[in-house]
């Protein structure tokens, strides 16, 4: 394991302000790699610091997930931008009608289409780093309306980022990345370019901001205020065919960390279905004597119904086992933070979550940490999490919901989802 220092951000607004402070004060090079980027006042305002960026000198890559950035038309102009080069990680062919085109393609090229990159990712200057489950999009920072997520991302400084650094080149030259203009359906014209680009950048004025309902904080000169703790960490990344043509990375070191754990177990995961080799690392954890407790979503508060009623069918073998199980119940919030704690000094967290999606075909991005003072605030974190959570029930907020949920039950949809 790596040297390294760690702070968290916990708190959705700091998260956004951290990202912004951390692209303002790059000098050389911006990384990011991330699966969804969307075209909202959080977005838009991340794209402008972007340009503010290049424009200063700074080199900036930009990778995204082509399933939620296919649509993003300042996405586009961005990538006209000198010093900016904007790639999407398996792209779909078929550019225009969207979502019917979407759809015509899924059907004739299900396996390759349903391939996709989820890691997470802010590196600046190869020195520090954002890692976690956060996208980036108004829900993730408290911004727009509810319902938001509770996520969970680090700031890593030290050598660990040239760990990050080299996932990242991996992505970024691989078979699997495309350069946005290769694949526009219309190139946008000089114009266009300069108008929306031109457009993003009054962003950076707090008072244009607020009409995006972006607090005047995020410009002020104040640092968010971050703790750091020293511990040693390692990077751990899917290669880009995984799924397709290479085997996961990153599910076979998730087994033998859970094999090999002796202390408490607590997992935090938004989509929870168990396959079966999760369930042996469970039971065998088990019977070794450590307690299990797991934090997911209630039907009232997951964004995918559909993962729920999966997950629901593994409820009673959950319970046989004796693990301790918790659902957040509130409609206000959905859990989205990616989190494993092992006894009191060793975390996982990235973008994984605890199902056949991101175990066997998602690309992902999990940060393995060693830090007591770290790994103790994280537990105070889910402390307060459970404050909002209870031991399952049947109760059910609308007909919809349970019906999507019942889905899950009546198609053969598990090893999808």
């Amino acid at each position: 394991m790596i040297p390294a220092e760690f702070a968290l951000l916990a708190d959705p607004g700091a998260a956004l302000k951290a990202r912004c402070q951390l692209i303002r004060q790059a000098r050389h090079r911006i990384l990011a790699q991330y699966y969804s980027w969307e075209e909202d006042g959080g977005g838009k305002l991340l794209l402008a610091e972007l340009v503010r960026a290049a424009r200063r000198g700074v080199v900036v890559q930009l990778l995204i997930d082509d399933l939620y950035g296919g649509e993003n038309r300042f996405l586009e102009a961005v990538a006209a931008e000198p010093g900016i080069e904007v790639r999407l990680f398996n792209p779909f062919w078929l550019r225009g009608w969207r979502p019917l085109t979407l759809l015509l393609e899924g059907v004739l090229s299900f396996r390759r289409i349903n391939h996709r990159m989820h890691n997470k990712l802010l590196l600046v200057d190869g020195s520090q780093a954002v890692i976690g489950g956060r996208n980036i999009g108004d829900r993730y920072f408290g911004l727009g309306m509810p319902p938001h997520f509770i996520d969970l991302d680090l700031v890593c400084r030290g050598p660990l980022c040239q760990q990050a650094e080299q996932g990242f080149a991996l992505f970024w030259h691989s078979r699997w990345s495309h350069p946005v203009r290769r694949l526009l359906r219309r190139p946008l014209l000089p114009a266009e370019t300069r108008a929306l680009n031109d457009f993003l950048l009054t962003l950076t004025d707090p008072a244009m901001a607020a009409a995006y309902d972006l607090p005047a904080t995020l410009f002020d000169e104040c640092p968010v205020p971050l703790c750091w703790h020293p511990g040693r960490g390692q990077c751990w990344f899917d290669r880009p065919g995984k799924g397709l043509v290479a085997r996961p990375t990153t599910a076979p070191l998730l087994g033998r960390m859970l094999a090999s754990n002796q202390g408490a177990l607590r997992l935090v995961s938004p989509y929870l279905i168990l396959t079966r080799g999760l369930r042996r690392r469970l039971k065998g954890q088990r019977r070794q004597g450590v307690d299990i407790e797991i934090l997911t979503n209630s039907l009232a508060s997951t964004d995918v119904p559909l993962v729920y009623g999966a997950y629901r069918r593994h409820r009673p073998w959950l319970e046989r086992q004796g693990v301790n199980l918790f659902e957040l119940t509130t409609e206000a919030f959905s859990l989205h933070a990616k989190l494993i704690l092992m006894g009191k000094e060793e975390a996982l967290l990235g973008s994984f979550n605890l199902d056949p999606r991101s175990l066997m075909l998602n690309t992902e991005l999990m940060l393995h940490l060693h830090s007591p003072t770290l790994c103790d605030e994280l537990q105070q974190l889910i402390d307060g999490w459970l404050q909002q959570a209870v031991h399952p029930v049947a109760a059910s907020p609308s007909a919809w919901r349970r019906l999507l949920a019942q889905l899950s039950d009546w198609l053969p949809l598990h090893r999808w989802l």
